[in-house]
This record gives C-alpha cells, sequence and structure tokens, in this order.
C-alpha cells in the first residue's frame, strides 16, 4: 500500500473504533446476544413451534420458524425500554408468523415494498396483540410515544424497527440431481487455516451457482471509485484464486452485504462467520462417493416427513495411524501437575468400595434380609439365608468411546486456546487415565463432506493397546463440516458390540450440526436429536461438552437437560470429565 493509503487506512480505523467504543459505553445499550436464549424460550412457548432467534442485518422479520431481530438497540433512552422493545418484536412476530403475514414462496419483493406492507400489516398485527397480550400493547404504547422525540437520520426509520419488513418463507427442499460438491472427499485439507474473522449479521442468503463460462470469459476491470473495497455481487463473475487475503479486506468486509453467497471446492485459507438460519435452498447431494466398498451407510432423519432415509448418510471408518509422538510428550509434560492431581481424583474414586447385600457370609448383617428371614420363619415359609453384606471394590463394567469435532470449526480460539488443541490434550490426559484404570475405552474423531462422505478416524479402538494408539492422536489436524448424527449412530454401532453393562458415548464438538449439503439448522438439529434417541434405545447413555458459547443455542435441543455441559474456558474441560466420569462410576 502507498503512503496516503496507509494513512486513510488508520485514520479510518481510528474513527471507526471510537465510533464502536461510543456505542459500546452507551449505558441503555441492549445486545440480543445477552437476550437471545430468554427471547427463544418466549417465542417458542407463545408459538407453539421451535423458534430459532438469529440477529438481522438490520430492522429484522420472520422466516419460517426463525425469527431476525437487530443485533443490538440503544434508540430509547432506558436500558429497560431497549430490553422491552426486544420483548414486544418477540410476541409481534409471533403473532405475525401465526397470520401468515409474509410473503409466499417466488414472490420477489423490493426491500421498499417488503417494509410498506409490513407498515400497513401492522394494525392487524396489533389489535390481536392487544386481545392476548395486552401487557406488551403497554409497551408498545409507551415506545411509540418516545419513537417522536428521538432524532433520526436519513438511513433510520424507527417504526421499520418496530414492525420489521416482510421476508419470504422458504419452500420445501428438492433434491439437486447433478452435484459434485466435492471432487475428492478424502483428501485431507493439509493448508491450514490462517485468518478468522466475524461477519456482520445476515438475515437472507442467496445461493448463487458458479457461471463457469463467464469466469473464463473475465477480463479484468478497474472501478477506481471503490478501490480495495468489496463489493456485492453483480453478475460479473471473478476466478477464485484462493489466497487468504480476509484481513487486507476486513475494513470492507464490514460494509459488505452478505446476502449473496456461493459454494466452491477451492481450499480454505480464511474464515467469515455469518450467522444465519438454515438455507433451505442448498439442496442434498445424490451422487455418490468414491469407493462405496468401504462405506457404513446409515439412516437419517427427516423431522418434517417423520421418517428415515434409509441407507442416506455414508460413514468412512478409518485407523488414524499418522504418529506425532513429540506432541504427546509435550502435552502430559505441560499438564504433569494437572495430570498428577486427576490420578489422585480417579484413584480415590476407583477405590471405593459399594456393599454387596444378601451374601451367604460377610463382615456385618442385612438387616433387611434378618426381618425378611424372621417373617419368613413365623409365617411358616424356608427361610433365605442370605442374610450378610460385604463392602467390596466396585467392578468397573464400563465402555466409553470419546468422539472428538475434528471440523474446521474446531479451529477456532477460545479463552487463547485452540479448540483442536484442547480436545487433542483432553484425549490424551483422560486416555491416559483410562488405561491407568483398565477401563474400556475408544478415542475417534470425525468430519465430513455431504452426506456421501463422513470421515470416522479412529485413534484408539477398544481392542488396541493404549501405549501404540495415544501417539496418533496429535498428527491430526481440522477439516471439513460437522455431520453429528452420521458419526453418532456409527460409535454407537460399535458400543453395541462391547459386553459391559454401562456403555457412554462423550462427545466434544461446537454442537452445532452444518455440513456441505443441507444439514443446517433444525434439520441437522433434529437428526442429531433422533440418533440420540437410538443410541437410547440400546441402552447407551450420551453426554456432551463444548467450550463455545453459541452451543447453548443447540445443545439443549439435541442432548436435552443434564445430558450435556457448557465451558466457560478450555481448562475446566478436563475436570469436567472427570466429574462426569465419577457420576459414571456412580451408575455402574
Amino acid at each position: 500500500m502507498d503512503l496516503d493509503e496507509i494513512i486513510y487506512s488508520r485514520v479510518a480505523k481510528f474513527l471507526q473504533f471510537r465510533k464502536k467504543e461510543a456505542i459500546a459505553s452507551l449505558p441503555q445499550l441492549a445486545k440480543l446476544e445477552t437476550l437471545r436464549f430468554r427471547l427463544k424460550i418466549i417465542a417458542s412457548a407463545v408459538s407453539g413451534k421451535n423458534i430459532e432467534i438469529y440477529p438481522a442485518e438490520k430492522e429484522g422479520g420472520y422466516r419460517n420458524d426463525n425469527f431476525f431481530l437487530p443485533e443490538q438497540i440503544s434508540f430509547f433512552p432506558d436500558y429497560t425500554q431497549n430490553v422491552s422493545f426486544y420483548l414486544f418484536r418477540t410476541i409481534y412476530l409471533c403473532v405475525q408468523s401465526q397470520k401468515q403475514l409474509n410473503w409466499k414462496p417466488g414472490q420477489n419483493k423490493t426491500e421498499t415494498e417488503s417494509f410498506q406492507v409490513a407498515m400497513s400489516s401492522a394494525p392487524q398485527v396489533l389489535t390481536e396483540i392487544e386481545t392476548q397480550f395486552p401487557a406488551v400493547m403497554e409497551i408498545h404504547h409507551e415506545l411509540s410515544a418516545l419513537i417522536p422525540k428521538i432524532p433520526q437520520d436519513s438511513r433510520t426509520n424507527l417504526w421499520h424497527f418496530m414492525y420489521g419488513k416482510w421476508m419470504e418463507n422458504q419452500p420445501e427442499e428438492k433434491t439437486r440431481e447433478k452435484q459434485n460438491p466435492h471432487k475428492n472427499s478424502r483428501k485431507k485439507i493439509e493448508d491450514e487455516l490462517r485468518t478468522i474473522l466475524k461477519a456482520r449479521a445476515v438475515e437472507e442468503i442467496k445461493v448463487i451457482e458458479v457461471d463457469k463460462k463467464t469466469q473464463e470469459d473475465y477480463v479484468m476491470t478497474h472501478n477506481f471509485e471503490k478501490v480495495e473495497t468489496a463489493e456485492e455481487f453483480n453478475g460479473i463473475w471473478r476466478d477464485f484464486d484462493g489466497e487468504d487475503e480476509l484481513k487486507d479486506h476486513a475494513d470492507a468486509l464490514n460494509e459488505l452485504s452478505m446476502k449473496y453467497a456461493v459454494r466452491v471446492d477451492e481450499t480454505t485459507h480464511s474464515v467469515l462467520h455469518a450467522d444465519f438460519q438454515e438455507n433451505t435452498n442448498i439442496a442434498e447431494s445424490t451422487e455418490s462417493a468414491s469407493n462405496p466398498e468401504t462405506c457404513i451407510t446409515y439412516p437419517e432423519w427427516d423431522y418434517k416427513k417423520k421418517i428415515y432415509k434409509p441407507d442416506f448418510a455414508r460413514v468412512y471408518p478409518e485407523l488414524f495411524s499418522s504418529n506425532d509422538e513429540d506432541y504427546f510428550k509435550k502435552t502430559l509434560s505441560e499438564h504433569r501437575i494437572l495430570l498428577g492431581s486427576l490420578r489422585k481424583m480417579l484413584t480415590s474414586l476407583n477405590n471405593k468400595r459399594q456393599q454387596v447385600r444378601r451374601l451367604n457370609q460377610g463382615e456385618d448383617f442385612d438387616m433387611e434380609s434378618l426381618v425378611d428371614l424372621y417373617t419368613d420363619i413365623h409365617s411358616g415359609h424356608s427361610p433365605d439365608e442370605k442374610i450378610y453384606l460385604s463392602s467390596r471394590k466396585r467392578e468397573k463394567d464400563i465402555s466409553i468411546t470419546l468422539l472428538l469435532d475434528l471440523s474446521l470449526s474446531s479451529d477456532g480460539y477460545s479463552d487463547n486456546n485452540r479448540i483442536i488443541d484442547v480436545e487433542k490434550q483432553v484425549a490424551i490426559l483422560f486416555g491416559e487415565i483410562l488405561n491407568e484404570f483398565f477401563i474400556d475405552f475408544s478415542v475417534a474423531g470425525f468430519y465430513s463432506n455431504t452426506r456421501n462422505f463422513t470421515a470416522y478416524l479412529s485413534f484408539k479402538t477398544f481392542e488396541e493397546k493404549w501405549e501404540k494408539a495415544r501417539f496418533s492422536i496429535g498428527g491430526v489436524q481440522p477439516s471439513g463440516y460437522t455431520r453429528i448424527g452420521a458419526a453418532i449412530r456409527h460409535a454407537g454401532s460399535l458400543l453395541k458390540t462391547r459386553k459391559t453393562a454401562n456403555k457412554w458415548l462423550i462427545l466434544l464438538s461446537d454442537g452445532k450440526p452444518n455440513d456441505f449439503d443441507r444439514y443446517e439448522g433444525k434439520y441437522g438439529i433434529e437428526d442429531v436429536r433422533q440418533a440420540l434417541k437410538e443410541l437410547s434405545s440400546e441402552n447407551i447413555q450420551a453426554y456432551a461438552f463444548a467450550i463455545e458459547s453459541s452451543a447453548k443455542f443447540y445443545l439443549p435441543q439435541m442432548f436435552g437437560e443434564n445430558h450435556f455441559q457448557i465451558l466457560s474456558s478450555p481448562d475446566n474441560l478436563i475436570l469436567s470429565l472427570v466429574k462426569l466420569y465419577e457420576r459414571i462410576r456412580a451408575l455402574s
């Protein structure tokens, strides 16, 4: 960059930072992120549906069972009033969706028309709110009286924020017959993900098919009025060079609308996170992966039709053989104090004794058995002579599978710790402890790329010795997507073969199902939920850990109460695993 560009860039960044800092310091500022979970509960209770709450690019609206609300609100002078705005908008969207006041599939209207029709239909919604929720209507009266007193610039219409805009409901999904989303599914992604940024919120995504002919015919053009900035898609296709320039364009991306998206096969170097609802315009893949003889097929649950899709997801089991002995030794060296503490905790836990009742001989009398013996004698029945009890060491009748999410989302950071490294270190430390106490366990990881390819990498099988397997864990790197349902079903099929009485599957994941084809939002959540029900029917218990804060919106829906934990920092993960192991031992 030239000197004038550097000066301009730094001045612009400084002013942008000052603006963000000023907004963040406002005492009346209310953020959706802090209210999202409570608003979801309210919306689901009022509508009788499983509503998801997402941040909107601006005013928001609703689409199917997804509500979009502004990321933050500071228009009103008091914090309570801004919080009340979120409550009003949530109830408003519930009533609006009940009345089906939205564009139907295929009705492509302009943004101006969407706002106009939303304003004209507002009286219908408000009349219903006044009947059903008079207290919410009082909030509307209070906020409406304040709006004329609030200064507004030419780009902001507070009435649009009050009533939102109409959005287009999504149609039923269709299968795309010709699609090759991943030409070589089994190829490992060797290039490390270098840059991760958070994108602006967006409520509508339009997936664009790649026009290869236009790409080939593309001639470089110079738009000097927008030098060094990102532009919205205007129909002109550029080639995908795979370069990592995300940081260089970070300022421009803050102004970019994320409405348009295209899926390509080029290696990913950077990730721009954008939170949006499931896009049902992303079709299922119907092509088969290579080497079908090496795969195992599993069904997938279609929650809308309430049926299984038989032999739908393909899982490729693989024994991961790449060794990284240095990573293993480094992990033990850096966490030797923690490992010693865990060893003491689990030694105490494994040495606990339990009382065994109704024995022919023992250290003490079993009072209940004595009462039964006395009753039998006086009633003329032959008494049971097993009247003793004894304290014995508990048998370790347990099998555990530790399942790691190896998708690209694990390449992020939490509390300055890379999530994939936390998972690998936990697997190594927990594996060391389980091996010392002769617990039947396995360690595996998974990632996916469409329904046709879910890689299930076994670092340690149940039969394999830990001394050999422990070096393989350090060599794995993040790759692909997160088709949790297929991985859970395969892990469950392996657990079912164990002859132990207590079987547990422990999942380390961000808790958000997604894949290259349609496995987003509620579809993925419901499939995982159904897979967990299948495990439960086989007497296999499941538990999930996550250190990603957004997991609180997904794990409760899939795993249910008391079967998951969201941790504030990665350091707590291994201690939480020990507590779970204590719970497992108590139930055995």
